[in-house]
């Protein structure tokens, strides 16, 4: 548990750290600075990408994290799991390459958006490639018990580098076509660092080495890694469908202004995914030794962590959503609503912890490629017939709905075959407080007036929330992790004033 504390709290620091750049980049400049059809331009490649990334990596980052026990041996080379991964990546890439010069037609039919979307087509190739790799890679260092240095440079240094892009477009250096080469160099940029970082770690071997590779081990391999390309595409339906699917029903535009309200959603669920990222190969161990014991207990610690978090920065939002859209052109205020729909459906994610994870790493993974054939359908579906009627809202209900169904189903299978479940009473508390101090804390009387009195009123319920949460929380004893991160802080605060 040392271990994932360590790198969770370091991969949240750079998490949230990318979350504050993110924000600043994708609400304040993107929402004013580009027309939401370009906004939208950016999210409907970025949702193809990554797609795209799942289908190319041909099930092997899941696989090779299952059975990385299997090769880990620093003095071969971990056995040759980098070139293997090397491999199937390629060979991926070069089909899917194929299928999308084959479907090009297809996927640029909606007429409003076919010149934007036709003229920034290609992009998707080096994004994807660049995507890829660096997956692989950060897997790799992830397997290692070094997690940090891709969370940084996914979510902070990715995300630093759009954020000098868009300044380019905003001081008129150069026009959007220009800008788009930059936004792509600044999105693939970060695969270059991983790949150094990765020499660095012990046991680094590019050379083939298949003594591991044995026909029974193989074809276990095979058959988990062909489980996974569906489940793992699946995962991306459920997080791109929506934008995919928007743009193509609807137009650029509202896909832009969709784009940015769901944003909030992912900021929810960062700490989630830093803890994953620390806890999945302990888990994996885990498993390889048989001590369900520890599992139980990171899964546990997992929900309480993730919602307490969750539930604070869902207030934040709450709280001051009406302020943050007065900073955006005026037609973002129809994602008002996509917003809190969204994150209320995050929020259960949250409160259901690692298991997808634990469910993937066990010997019941079988489940969770049935459980994810069933969500494409009910997500595609939900999408079809939602937003002809609701437009963008009608994706955010599918959203949420499909992120229930499939943690719910995760849950149950879980608590069915491996004895584990992570609520508690505890859970119920988190709620419980988080909507009392949310119902004080919006009854507080309202600065109006002009934007500097709008950042005022976000300012002091923002600084309310946080102090009253913090309080609260450390108080009732409900997560000892965070109490001791919290304590922590706090006396490198009065260390730094002293």
């Amino acid at each position: 548990m040392n271990v994932i504390k360590k790198q969770a709290f370091l991969s949240t620091i750079f998490s949230y750290g990318g979350v504050l750049v993110g924000f600043v980049t994708q609400f304040f400049l993107i929402g004013n600075f580009l027309e939401p059809a370009q906004n939208g331009l950016l999210a409907v490649l970025l949702s193809y990408m990554y797609v795209l990334v799942q289908l190319s990596s041909l099930g092997f980052n899941a696989a090779g994290s299952r059975f990385f026990p299997h090769f880990r041996n620093a003095q071969k080379g971990h056995n040759g799991y980098l070139f293997l991964g090397l491999s199937v990546g390629l060979i991926g890439f070069l089909i899917t390459s194929l299928g999308l010069f084959l479907l090009k037609d297809t996927i640029i039919k909606n007429e409003e958006n076919s010149t934007l979307f036709a003229d920034n087509f290609y992009f998707l190739l080096p994004l994807t490639f660049a995507t890829l790799l660096f997956n692989l890679l950060d897997n790799y260092a992830k397997n290692l018990y070094d997690t940090v240095t891709g969370t940084f440079l996914a979510q902070f240094l990715q995300r630093l580098l759009q954020l000098v892009a868009i300044l380019f477009i905003i001081f008129q250096i150069v026009d959007f076509q220009q800008f788009m080469y930059l936004w792509v160099f600044a999105v693939s940029f970060y695969v270059i660092p991983m790949f150094w970082k990765a020499t660095r770690l012990e046991g680094f071997s590019l050379k083939p080495n298949f003594s591991v590779m044995t026909p029974t081990f193989s074809k276990e391999f095979g058959f988990y890694s062909f489980l996974t390309i569906l489940t793992g595409f699946s995962s991306m339906v459920i997080l791109y469908i929506d934008k995919i699917m928007l743009a193509g029903i609807t137009t650029f535009t509202e896909t832009g202004i969709y784009n940015t309200a769901s944003f909030f959603g992912s900021v929810m669920g960062m700490s989630l995914l830093a803890i994953n990222k620390a806890a999945q190969p302990l888990i994996a161990d885990s498993f390889a030794s048989n001590d369900l014991d520890n599992i139980s207990t990171i899964y546990r610690k997992s929900s309480i962590t993730s919602l307490i978090v969750g539930c604070w920065i869902f207030l934040g939002i709450y709280l001051n959503i009406d302020n943050l859209f007065l900073f955006l052109k005026p037609e973002y205020s129809a994602g008002k609503t996509v917003v809190i729909i969204i994150c209320l459906g995050k929020l259960f994610d949250l409160a259901t912890g690692l298991n997808g994870t634990i469910l993937t790493l066990s010997k019941y993974y079988i489940y969770d490629t049935y459980i994810m054939v069933g969500l494409i359908f009910i997500t595609v579906t939900l999408n079809y017939f939602l937003i002809p009627i609701y437009g963008m809202n009608g994706a955010a209900f599918a959203l949420a709905i499909a992120t229930i169904y499939y943690n719910l189903i995760r849950y149950l299978i879980v608590w069915w075959k491996l004895g584990m479940q992570p609520f508690t009473f505890d859970l119920v508390k988190i709620i419980i407080l988080s909507i009392t101090i949310g119902l004080t804390i919006s009854s507080l009387p309202t600065l109006n007036g002009n934007k500097i009195m709008t950042v005022a009123d976000m300012a002091y319920r923002s600084i309310t929330l946080t102090l009253v949460y913090g309080v609260v929380i450390y108080w009732s004893k409900i997560s000892p992790e965070l109490n001791g991160a919290m304590k922590n802080t706090w006396q490198q605060i009065v260390k730094f004033v002293q």
